[in-house]
């Protein structure tokens, strides 16, 4: 019996392209909270950052999501629907818990509260579809709360008697997006992820533009005028762009290119930008507290990272 060919080694190019993709991309990501903070500190409200960063999103993911339906098999309603359902609970609950809770806390624990996501998957994996969960997952639970812990200690005083608040609503948003990757998993193998993420966009994008037309509706008549001002079109355009379109398209590439395990890890500098970019924009404290945080929360991260596929 002949033995089967040994399939060629990665190019270093392809391979070192892939890595700088997937750090790119969670450099992006983790910018968003940067972003949202200088809009709600210019007045703007969570609805409309919300609001314009999917609307001005929503082109893009209709154009791929109508090119992805043309080809290949017909979907299954029930499964458009519950890419639809999941979309929501993402895109629009998690986000509006997640934009709330930043009106209260740092960027920089916000950005380490929903980066112990990954730990919490485990968690959910475990008690929703029977997943080991071993000693690696405890640790890992471990070092990335006592992270949190850390640096909200040090902020506790300082952030006002809102901080807890702020750090139940950034939790709750962590907790619901893990659920959220636990019972998408079986969707997007079913749909493919493009037809799966462009449902989801525009299911989510219908839900915060009816959620904005109801405050609307309720609010005093100046109001209008900082929904369709320069600033709230400028963060929405950032937000959109940069930290919804491009890292989502990089994200998916390299995972193509370099495998879900090494993206994942490579997603571990996210906080670090957060936190550079907090302390050089936002004039956020960095102290030892917010130190030691990052560092227990990329390594209990990282335990999970590191043995993936």
């Amino acid at each position: 019996m002949s033995t089967p060919p040994t399939p060629p080694a990665p190019h270093p190019t392809h391979d070192r392209t892939g890595l700088l993709l997937a750090i790119g991309s969670a450099a992006l990501f983790s910018l968003k909270a940067v972003v949202v903070k200088l809009g709600l500190a210019d007045g703007l409200t969570v609805e409309t950052l919300m609001s314009w960063r999917m609307l001005l999103a929503l082109p893009v993911y209709l154009v791929v999501g109508l090119a992805a339906f043309r080809r290949g098999p017909a979907s299954p309603a029930r499964h458009i629907a519950a890419a639809a359902g999941l979309g929501v609970l993402s895109y629009y609950v998690c986000t509006w818990l997640d934009f709330s809770g930043m009106r209260y806390i740092s960027a920089q624990l916000e950005r380490l509260i929903l980066f112990t996501y990954p730990a919490l998957t485990a968690v959910l994996a475990w008690v929703m579809l029977g997943e080991r969960f071993t000693r690696r997952h405890a640790a890992s639970l471990g070092l990335s709360y006592a992270g949190v812990l850390l640096v909200f200690g040090a902020e506790a005083g300082a952030a006002g008697p809102h901080a807890a608040l702020g750090v139940t609503l950034v939790f709750a948003a962590a907790l619901l997006f893990a659920l959220y990757v636990v019972l998408a998993k079986p969707v997007i193998k079913t749909l493919g992820s493009k037809r799966f993420t462009c449902v989801a966009m525009v299911a989510a994008t219908a839900a915060i533009l009816t959620h904005r037309a109801a405050l609307h509706l309720a609010a005093a008549p100046g109001e209008s005028a900082v929904w369709i001002s320069p600033a709230a079109l400028g963060y929405g355009a950032v937000l959109a762009v940069f930290c919804t379109v491009l890292p989502s398209f990089m994200l998916s590439e390299a995972i193509a290119r370099i495998g879900a395990g090494r993206t994942s890890a490579a997603g571990n500098i996210g906080p670090v930008v957060t936190a550079g970019a907090a302390v050089f924009v936002l004039h956020e404290p960095f102290g030892p507290a917010q130190a030691g945080g990052l560092v227990l929360i990329t390594l209990g991260v990282g335990m999970l990272a590191r043995r993936r596929a």
